[in-house]
C-alpha cells in the first residue's frame, strides 16, 4: 500500500466538503477547481458522502491518472 495515498486519502474523508469528484474520471479535486486537470471535465459530484466514499476506494487501489510530477 502507498502512504501517501492512505494519508491523503484519510484528509479527504476527515474533510469531504473540501473536495469534490470530478464525473469524468473519478478524480478527487479540491472544491475550488474549476476543470478536471486530468480529463478536463467540468462535471463534478459535490456530496460528501460521494466524496468519500471514492476516497476511500483510491487509497486501496493504484494511480491511474496522469499527474504534473508524472511529466517532469
Amino acid at each position: 500500500m502507498d502512504e501517501k495515498r492512505i494519508s491523503a486519502s484519510i484528509q479527504i474523508m476527515t474533510k469531504p466538503w473540501l473536495y469534490k469528484v470530478c464525473e469524468g474520471c473519478d478524480s478527487i479535486l479540491k472544491e475550488t477547481a474549476a476543470i478536471c486537470p486530468s480529463c478536463k471535465s467540468y462535471r463534478f459530484d459535490c456530496k460528501e458522502l460521494s466524496i468519500a466514499k471514492m476516497a476511500k476506494e483510491l487509497a486501496h487501489s493504484e494511480q491511474k491518472t496522469v499527474t504534473e510530477d508524472d511529466l517532469f
